[in-house]
């Protein structure tokens, strides 16, 4: 990246509901580029930003700044849960934290202060343990039972 800037001043960046970075509306596809933003990505009083070295960047967040881009399944589908984050980082789920709404299944990562919405693979792939009762679907995880609702 050298001595030039790593952003256009100009350039106005969106984080989407689905985990995508565009600039100025154009999908940001270098890999390298991608990962640094997901793990440089920051947030203070003023909103979210992305902040390499000496370059910061405001930038807009559609709808969450974390996603989970994969889930582990520890002993037996009602153990507990380990998920891979956008931000490469692994965090056990915390089942209690579990929102479910339809076609937007979220949890509370990096200690409860944010949210983190399931990408499409590890929706389905916690959804497939999911069990219906005459209230509902409900899912076994750490030994609890979490309540989803209707689907």
């Amino acid at each position: 990246m050298g001595d030039q800037p790593i952003f256009i001043d100009r350039e106005t960046i969106l984080l989407t509901r689905d985990g995508v970075f565009l600039s100025d509306g154009h999908p940001i596809e270098h890999e390298r580029t991608v990962a640094a933003f997901h793990r440089f990505l920051g947030r203070d009083a003023e909103g979210y930003f992305i902040a390499i070295g000496k370059d910061f960047k405001r930038i807009t967040v559609e709808d969450t700044a974390y996603f989970v881009t994969g889930i582990e399944w520890l002993e037996s589908p009602a153990g507990a849960v380990d998920l891979r984050l956008n931000d490469e980082t692994t965090e056990r789920l915390d089942p209690e934290t579990i929102s479910y709404q339809p076609e937007r299944l979220t949890c509370k990562v990096k200690g409860g202060k944010e949210e983190a919405k399931f990408l499409r693979q590890p929706y389905l792939e916690l959804l497939m343990n999911a069990l219906a009762d005459r209230d509902g679907y409900a899912i076994q995880i750490g030994g609890k039972t979490i309540r989803l609702g209707q689907f």
